[in-house]
């Protein structure tokens, strides 16, 4: 049996059960480890009558054991939280103005029960409130309006204790979790432009990655703020995401920039790995997995002014497929990838906020390996934009949640299997192992509690990476082949380098 519990940050590779961040971790590579059954639009609840360009969130936020949807939106100027059984009102809390960006859920404050959500609106403002019944903890106004950017949760200090990342149109700040006060800030222009909260340089720290709209990447200490390095690339106003793409076992850092172009970089030396041209305008967070499952990782951006989606080789930015039918306008809430109907292969879903032709659907699952439709869903030729995968029902299989643009007010929609389903495991976890894989030296993750501890098989040597339940690396070794590990007692997630390979274990 597939086993969650309760975490207070989201993992910084990728959303496990629950979505606690834009593009559902602090890497914001957009993918979800969690299997589902979802072959078709047979929609589990809805609730009308908003609008947004966020994504929506999934977590446990007033500590009932049961996980809750959360979304900012524009119109009207609210922060929502929704059950996740029937998207039911939990409660609802104003955000002053205009809401943007996506908001965040992790722990300010351990004294407080729950856990708490962060959101931001156009005007600068900052506000943090308590999960269990929305009510204020603490409000801030940063120095210039036109915030636009998401926000990240992240425990930088190991303390316990949320520390709160923003970008405004001005300056990047760390503000403290238990009162918003400001820790750090630098100057940095920026509108859309949203920050990663990675360890990019593999020294059991986190760093900062963000970009400042006149063309340059900036690496920071998440700490101290302190600058790290900076590389110039092209005028820009979109968000890093951060995955090892080029299998080295290291992190690199793709980034769209507003000229078209798309920029990778390794994060442990700095160097510019390839740049390639796309589009016209690539302001959204790339996404990024290994689709295909050949053992390689790709890329996954959009056209911000035009309707193309193309999914790149990591190793090289050479295009693989590309997708041109629905307007994907900035593509900043789209393109989330996982393996929605447990078919063994991964999906990409795309929500449109239009079309070319007025008629395409505004929601479509392509196929990773090629590209291709396998099913859509249209509302009356109006918009959705913002989308997330997550266990809303707690049923250990994930559901697909989207929410209308921020014009047409179609409001947030759950779409599920059309009948129950109970644990659908994680990608890479239980599945089968195939024998002549085994015999031919592949790469595979198999793990079994023993007396000793947790007996880890991998086929052939490989870097493994041990994260707890709160996105902090735990431990990074090299495998050769089999290895035991002795881990306290805690929930963990172990994810093989460079391969499309996890699982989440549970230590008693």
């Amino acid at each position: 049996m597939l086993l969650f519990v309760a975490q207070t940050f989201a993992p910084p590779d990728y959303a496990v059960g629950t979505w606690y961040l834009r593009n559902g971790s602090q890497s914001h590579s957009g993918v979800q480890a969690l299997k589902g059954a979802v072959t078709g639009p047979d929609i589990r609840c809805s609730y009308s009558g908003l609008s947004g360009e966020g994504d929506p969130l999934v977590a446990d936020i007033n500590g009932d054991g049961l996980n809750e949807i959360v979304f900012a939106s524009y119109s009207p100027t609210t922060l929502w939280a929704f059950r996740g059984s029937d998207c039911g009102v939990l409660w609802s809390s104003s955000i002053g103005s205009t809401g943007w960006g996506t908001a965040a859920v992790g722990e300010l404050n351990p004294s407080i029960p729950g856990l708490e959500v962060v959101a931001t609106n156009w005007n600068g403002g900052v506000y943090a409130f308590r999960g269990t019944d929305g009510s204020l903890i603490w409000s801030r106004t940063l120095d210039s309006p036109y915030l636009q950017s998401s926000v990240v949760i992240a425990d930088v200090d190991g303390d316990g204790y949320g520390e709160v990342f923003v970008h405004s149109t001005a300056r990047i700040y760390m503000l403290r979790g238990t009162d918003g006060s400001t820790v750090w800030s630098f100057p940095l222009l920026g509108r859309y432009n949203s920050p990663a909260v990675y360890d990019v340089n593999l020294d059991s720290d986190y760093e900062v990655v963000a970009v400042d709209s006149s063309g340059t990447l900036w690496v920071f200490d998440a700490r101290s703020g302190v600058v790290d390095y900076f590389v110039d690339i092209d005028t820009t106003e979109g968000s890093p995401a951060i995955a090892d793409i080029d299998g080295d076992g290291s992190p690199d850092i793709v980034v769209g920039t507003k000229t078209g172009r798309v920029y990778a970089i390794d994060g442990l030396t700095d160097i510019v790995l390839w740049d390639v041209s796309i589009g016209m305008n690539n302001r959204a967070f790339p996404t990024i997995y290994d689709i295909n499952d050949d053992g390689e990782v790709e890329v996954l951006i959009g056209d911000t002014d035009g309707d193309q989606v193309y999914a790149l080789r990591g190793i090289d930015g050479s295009v693989l497929w590309s997708y041109s039918r629905e307007r994907s306008y900035e593509q900043a809430m789209a393109r989330k990838i996982g393996d929605i109907d447990d078919d063994g292969d991964i999906e990409i879903i795309i929500t449109s906020y239009g079309s070319r032709t007025g008629t395409s659907p505004m929601f479509v699952v392509l196929n990773g390996r090629t590209g291709t439709p396998e099913w859509s869903y249209d509302i009356a030729g109006k918009g959705l934009e913002g989308a997330s995968i997550g266990d809303v029902d707690n049923d250990g299989c994930m559901e697909i949640i989207v929410v209308s643009d921020w014009t047409s007010g179609v409001g947030l929609k759950v779409f599920d299997s059309a009948t129950p389903v109970s644990d659908c495991g994680v990608i890479g976890q239980r599945d089968p192992l195939n024998a002549s894989e085994a015999s031919s030296g592949a790469v595979y993750l198999r793990t079994e509690w023993t007396g000793g501890g947790l007996a880890v098989e991998t086929g052939r040597t490989v870097w493994l990476s041990v994260y707890s339940s709160d996105g902090r690396l735990v431990r990074r070794l090299r495998v050769s082949g089999r290895a035991l590990l002795d881990l306290p007692e805690g929930v963990y997630i172990l994810k093989v380098e460079g391969h499309n390979l996890s699982e989440t274990v549970i230590s008693r």
